[in-house]
């Protein structure tokens, strides 16, 4: 494994992950948001891992700009008031949730396995509910900037991808079982029925969104190496690698955080009481 990642070489900051990690479980799995059988960390749940490294989080500069309305969010060290991180949130024109329009939907049809589709006219959300929103998702962005590998930490199943940006439908996965309604000939009864057939996605429309996630979790939690991961599995990109060649690298990746978190460990444990400068 130790040809496909690299071993930070400080690992206080990485220490203080683990504990932090330790400290906000509960109420980052308690706040995550489950979309369509994956779960996403809330505002809520950012700002609790924030805190547990002494950090607070917050927006500023929120302003109507081409296209949607737009807000800066960024982390800053209760020690000294040094930020840490900023990024950008960000709710867009086209956003029929957040500014009226058409919005498109599904439900559950006659049949087993059947969507229907069907458009749905959205109301406009109050220009408060809009900022709000913009301050939030900046917020969210900023601690996943700085925070996302302790996300890894405690759940490698949660989705670092902020909750406020995701669909209520959640995204499209590139990977699925299409559903084909095909008429077929009854031969007792001549009689004609719909019958359902399934086509397995093509290997190159790329893994599916949660398989993806969780590798990418993995990768930024141990700071992997991603060019010797290609040529390692001999790919091109890593969304093409195969079921078992992502188990592989899943399942190293995960040994190497864990061999991190003992080394680290390991470390504290050898210093003694005298080494302590204070």
């Amino acid at each position: 494994m130790n040809a496909l990642v690299q071993v930070p070489a400080n690992g206080h900051e990485f220490r203080q992950s683990t504990d932090a990690a330790g400290f906000c479980r509960d109420i980052v799995q308690q706040t995550a948001k489950p979309i369509q059988g994956r779960r996403f960390v809330s505002c809520e749940g950012w700002q609790a891992i924030a805190i547990a490294h002494g950090c607070a989080a917050g927006a500023r500069d929120v302003e109507r700009v081409e296209g949607g309305v737009r807000a800066i969010g960024e982390v800053r060290r209760m020690s000294d008031g040094q930020v840490i991180a900023t990024a950008e949130g960000f709710v867009g024109e086209d956003e029929a949730v957040w500014f009226g329009g058409k919005m498109r939907k599904w439900k559950w049809g006659q049949r087993r396995g059947e969507k229907v589709w069907y458009d749905e006219d959205m109301p406009k959300r109050p220009d408060y509910a809009i900022r709000a929103m913009a301050q939030t998702r900046a917020i969210s962005r900023a601690c996943r900037s700085a925070f996302a590998h302790v996300v890894v930490m405690i759940d490698a199943g949660l989705s670092t991808t902020p909750a406020e940006e995701v669909p209520d439908g959640g995204f499209v996965d590139a990977q699925y079982d299409e559903v084909r309604d095909d008429t077929r000939r009854d031969a007792g009864n001549g009689t004609e029925r719909p019958q359902q057939s399934r086509r397995r996605a093509d290997p190159d429309e790329g893994m599916p969104a949660a398989a993806w996630a969780e590798l990418v979790q993995l990768i930024e939690a141990v700071n992997a190496d991603t060019g010797k991961m290609l040529k390692h599995f001999g790919v091109a990109d890593l969304k093409q690698l195969s079921s078992d060649q992502h188990r592989e690298a899943v399942a190293k990746l995960k040994d190497e955080l864990a061999a991190m978190a003992k080394a680290e460990t390991n470390r504290n444990a050898d210093i003694g009481e005298d080494s302590i400068p204070y």
